[in-house]
C-alpha cells in the first residue's frame, strides 16, 4: 500500500475500482484496512474491502479489495500529506508481509506504491529506498533499478544518492555489475537473447578526453571493454545530453544510465504515467509506481492511478514470461 499518508491508498483504491487490474492477475492488498476504507469513503466509491488470512482462489472483481491488514493506524492520529513515523514502520512492514509471501511461492510478483524516506528512517530503517530494503530482505548481493517507458528501458549504476557524491561511486566493479544485471535481465524476463546495451557518460560530452573529468577513462571505458571481454554487448560511453534524441538507441535493448536524473528525466519526459520501476537482481518480481508520495496532492481524491494500473500490469507480464523463458 505505501506511504499511507501519501496517495497510495487513493491510487490503490482507485485502480482496483477499474477493469484493467483483473484481467490480468487476482491483486491483493497489504496495507491497513481503515486507511482504504476511509479511502473509499472519502472518494465517494463503492468498493468493498476483504481481509483475509489465505489468499483466496477465486472473487476477484473490481471494487473488491482483497486485503491482508497489517496495521491499525488511527484516523485522528494521521497527518495526510506528513511524514509520520508511526506509518513509516507499518509501511516497512507491509513490504516485509509481501516479501515473506512471494518467497514462500504464494504470490508471483509484488507491485509497490510510494514510501517516505523520512518516515522509514524515522521508523529505524536506514535504507536508502524501496529498493536497498528489498535487497536487504531478499538477501540479494546486488539490485539495480529499470524503468520500463514506451521508449526506452533505462537502468541506473548509482540510485538515490547527493549528486556531490555520484561520481566517487562510479567504480568498474559497479558499473560492470549493472551491465551483467541489465543483461541478465532482458534475457530471463524480456526473452532477449545476446542484448545490446548502451552506456552513458557521466561528464558533459564524455569528459573531452579528460578536460571535463576522468571517469570515462578510468572506470567506464574500462568497465565497457571487460564486458566485451565476457562476451556481453556493450557500448559507449555516449554524451546523455543528445543520446536519447538520436536514432541510434533504437539499436539496444537497454541503456545504461549514470545517476538517477541523468536517465529518468528523459524516461519520464517521454511517458511519465507509462515509465515503471521494475527491480532487477531480485529472487523475485517486483514492479512500481514511477512517481513519489505526492504529499502536495494526498487527500485531495485527484491523484490518477494510471501508473499503478501499468506497474500491476508490467509485473503481471513479466510473471508470464519468465515461466516462459
Amino acid at each position: 500500500m505505501g506511504d499511507p499518508t501519501g496517495i497510495g491508498p487513493e491510487v490503490i483504491v482507485k485502480a482496483l475500482s477499474m477493469r484493467e487490474p483483473f484481467e490480468v492477475c487476482r491483486p491483493v492488498v497489504f496495507g491497513d484496512s481503515g486507511v482504504l476504507t476511509r479511502t473509499i469513503q472519502r472518494l465517494g466509491l463503492s468498493a468493498t474491502v476483504e481481509i483475509f488470512k489465505k489468499i483466496p482462489e477465486e472473487g476477484y472483481v473490481p471494487q473488491k479489495i482483497v486485503l491482508q491488514s497489517l496495521s491499525q493506524l488511527k484516523e485522528a492520529s494521521l497527518r495526510i500529506g506528513k511524514p509520520d513515523r508511526e506509518c513509516g514502520a507499518a509501511m516497512v512492514s507491509y513490504i516485509e508481509e509481501a516479501v515473506r509471501w512471494v518467497r514462500q511461492g504464494q504470490l508471483d510478483a509484488i507491485t509497490t506504491c510510494p514510501i517516505n524516506k523520512q518516515a522509514m528512517h524515522g521508523a529505524g530503517y536506514p535504507f536508502p529506498g524501496h529498493t536497498e530494503l528489498l535487497a536487504y530482505l531478499a538477501q540479494a548481493p546486488s539490485v539495480a533499478m529499470m524503468f520500463v517507458g514506451p521508449k526506452w528501458r533505462v537502468v541506473l549504476v548509482t540510485t538515490h544518492l547527493p549528486l556531490k557524491e555520484v561520481s566517487r561511486w562510479i567504480t568498474v566493479d559497479r558499473i560492470l555489475s549493472t551491465i551483467r544485471i541489465t543483461a541478465g535481465g532482458l534475457e530471463n524476463y524480456f526473452g532477449i537473447s545476446r542484448p545490446r546495451m548502451a552506456i552513458l557518460g557521466l561528464n558533459p560530452h564524455c569528459g573531452e578526453e579528460g578536460l571535463l573529468g576522468e571517469e570515462e577513462k578510468r572506470e567506464i571505458l574500462p568497465a565497457i571493454a571487460e564486458a566485451k571481454a565476457q562476451g556481453l554487448i556493450a557500448e559507449g560511453p555516449f554524451p546523455a545530453d543528445s543520446f536519447f534524441d538520436l536514432s541510434s538507441h533504437k539499436n539496444f535493448d537497454a541503456v545504461i544510465s549514470m545517476y538517477h536524473d541523468q536517465g529518468l528525466i528523459p524516461m519520464k519526459m517521454s511517458g511519465f504515467k507509462e515509465a515503471v520501476n521494475f527491480t532487477l537482481g531480485l529472487p523475485f518480481i517486483r514492479t512500481s509506481v514511477a512517481h513519489g508520495t505526492a504529499y502536495d496532492i494526498a487527500g485531495k481524491g485527484i491523484a490518477d492511478p494510471t501508473n499503478l494500473i501499468k506497474a500491476i500490469g508490467l509485473a503481471s507480464n513479466l510473471s508470464k514470461l519468465k515461466r516462459k523463458y
